[in-house]
């Protein structure tokens, strides 16, 4: 696998005996979960949790036409900013609902907040999972581990590479992946935004975190 350093903004792969899809840019989120839908492994829908330093929960400048098949999903994907694909997959009636963790200063109204799992946990968790005949989808930002998102730097790009320690990482990550062994998600993707972790190297630390936590070390990986 390439180091992330050397990966471009479309690089991604998928573990396809996991359903899970792991990207540099997150606005490749739209098109692994528009292939979520096409291949069923997702229902039309869907169940949303986001977990990321920043909401990414703007309109796309355009109108998301309706996705035909896998290349038309791609090339949505790309064109859209990495900050505008939960609300073209809402239009594309592929996400229905969308619960988030982070710690914004103005969370959107029209979803279901949290600023910490702790806190989704303890007040969000049993009604997210409530619904019987409803895809989850885990969508995960690794930006999410760094430090600037709790000591309010809002020039992070590249420049604060303060993270969590790898205790607290796996901790939080633990709590997410009890849901994954026990088969709640249907599906999740895995940004790694090296920008917003702080550069390479700590976005390199953190999703190497990730891989060795979720047991992908041995897992055949395609891109796509």
């Amino acid at each position: 696998m390439k180091k992330v350093k050397h990966m471009n903004s479309t690089w991604k792969i998928k573990y396809p005996n996991r359903n899970i899809y792991v990207m540099r840019d997150h606005n490749c989120a739209f098109s692994a979960w528009e292939f979520g839908r096409k291949n069923r492994e997702i229902k039309p829908g869907a169940r949303l949790l986001h977990v990321d330093f920043h909401d990414d929960y703007l309109e796309p400048n355009w109108r998301v036409p309706e996705v035909k098949n896998e290349r038309e999903a791609l090339i949505l994907g790309e064109k859209l900013e990495i900050f505008e694909f939960i609300k073209a997959a809402e239009a594309t009636n592929t996400i229905k609902e969308v619960y988030m963790i982070g710690d914004y200063d103005n969370p959107p109204e029209d979803v279901i907040h949290s600023y910490t799992y702790h806190q989704f946990e303890n007040e969000h968790r049993m009604e997210f999972f409530r619904p019987v005949n409803q895809s989850f989808i885990l969508d995960l930002d690794l930006d999410f581990f760094n430090l600037h998102a709790y000591n309010n730097i809002e020039n992070n790009l590249n420049g604060n590479p303060f993270r969590y320690s790898d205790e607290y990482i796996k901790n939080q990550l633990g709590r997410f992946k009890q849901y994954d062994d026990e088969g709640d998600w249907d599906l999740i993707t895995v940004c790694i935004s090296p920008e917003h972790c702080g550069g390479h190297q700590t976005a390199q630390e953190i999703f190497d975190i990730f891989i060795e936590f979720f047991g992908l070390h041995e897992e055949e990986y395609v891109h796509w």
